[in-house]
């Protein structure tokens, strides 16, 4: 009898261990199911994909009046099924509000909502009606306050820290100094005696800053800032380049340059803090095109070619004035709205918030970044925050800021 015991532990066991192997291996699917809440009959398009070393799901919720929210939730819940528990609903005039709870009992944060017509995003939809009874449901009024108090106040900027996430640097050009901004954190690197009013030269790229230093009307050597450690340090080039030199654009986190006088190609990793000479019109240049690297001779550098000029757009079935990119999705503006679609579902746009007269807009880990006058606000699922008030916004904004979202 023990023996018959033991073989059928052992064979339960080989079952679950086959299902657990075959549910990590698989790559993806596709399913359909449906939910209930509050006399409302959901129905609940559920794919998954494994892409680029990502898991992520596209829950694609339409209620039985034919009304539909999508949502992009990257995670892979160990590829499990139906993940979508619950649904929260909240009515108010033409508009159905909805946040899902996933299988691990969390809730989505992000409130869309539908009046039939358009998916919308709570901020842009609170602004028409008001519809805020829905965070005191769902215990979110806190997290979608614009909150200014404990405001700082370092070198004229007027930082509110409160309205910061822990690991958000946000790093503003002062023409002589970098100053980076953290909750509650506020730090300058100088890397200039003079003020240089433009930002031509100096570079972001993730939770770097790297620029030229200039000596004698050429370049000795480039000062590189980590804004995430808090250190700075210096790449002294083993020859100097001239002043006349521009970006050609980054790739692998990696900065290239073409000096102009001396027709040299530069690469710079701020990471390992080294520079290499890459090109010269002896060995010839290299060009990074629509992701591979080509063969280019010196009359196309000399004419300040750059990396991604020419990215063909995508093809999307809805008309803007400006497109930004993220990893899954496209951010548009079309007049004075902005706009959200996924990568997975271009014939599906959400939109978010309503923007006049804005400058230097950019995403960083799908928040939006942009400046109004003399202040920097970010948008996210959580509505618009105001960062900082710093005057200089007015008269000069570009490339004056960049954030890193760790």
């Amino acid at each position: 009898m023990k023996r018959v015991v033991g073989l059928v532990l052992i064979f339960l066991l080989v079952v679950f261990v086959y299902q657990f192997v075959i549910v990590l291996l698989q790559e993806g699917h596709d399913i359909s199911y449906k939910i209930a809440s509050d006399n409302i009959e959901f129905t609940i398009n559920e794919t998954y994909k494994k892409e680029k070393r990502e898991d992520g799901y596209l829950i694609d919720i339409k209620s039985s009046d034919n009304k539909e929210y999508v949502y992009y939730l990257n995670n892979n819940y160990n590829k499990q099924k139906k993940i979508i528990k619950k649904i929260a609903t909240f009515q108010k005039d033409d508009y159905m509000c909805i946040a899902p709870t996933t299988i691990d009992g969390k809730l989505v944060e992000e409130i869309l909502c539908n009046d039939g017509k358009d998916v919308s995003s709570y901020e842009y939809v609170n602004s028409k009606v008001d519809i805020s009874a829905f965070l005191d449901q769902l215990n979110l009024r806190q997290k979608y306050v614009d909150n200014k108090t404990g405001e700082m106040n370092e070198d004229n900027v007027k930082i509110y820290k409160n309205n910061f996430y822990d690991n958000e640097y946000l790093e503003v050009y002062r023409y002589k100094y970098l100053a980076v901004m953290n909750k509650g954190v506020y730090n300058t690197y100088t890397f200039s005696q003079n003020d240089i009013y433009k930002n031509d030269l100096g570079v972001y790229i993730n939770n770097y800053f790297i620029v030229p230093i200039v000596n004698k009307n050429q370049i000795t050597d480039y000062y590189i800032i980590d804004v995430k450690a808090g250190t700075n340090r210096v790449i002294y080039l083993p020859t100097a380049i001239s002043k006349n030199i521009y970006n050609i654009g980054v790739v692998d986190n990696k900065l290239y340059i073409f000096d102009l006088n001396n027709k040299e190609e530069h690469v710079i990793d701020p990471k390992d803090a080294t520079h290499e000479v890459i090109g010269d019109v002896n060995s010839g240049f290299k060009f990074y095109d629509n992701g591979k690297w080509v063969d280019k001779n010196v009359t196309d550098f000399n004419n300040e070619m750059k990396f991604g000029e020419n990215t063909t757009p995508p093809q999307l079935p809805f008309s803007y004035d400006n497109i930004y990119e993220s990893d899954n999705q496209y951010y548009l503006v079309d007049g004075n709205k902005v706009y959200k679609v996924y990568k997975n579902k271009v014939d599906y746009r959400i939109l978010l918030f309503e923007i006049n007269n804005y400058n230097n807009l950019t995403i960083s880990k799908d928040r939006i970044y942009y400046i109004k006058d003399s202040t920097l606000y970010r948008y996210d699922k959580y509505g618009t925050k105001t960062l900082v008030n710093n005057n200089e916004f007015k008269y000069n904004n570009t490339n004056i800021y960049y954030v890193y979202n760790d």
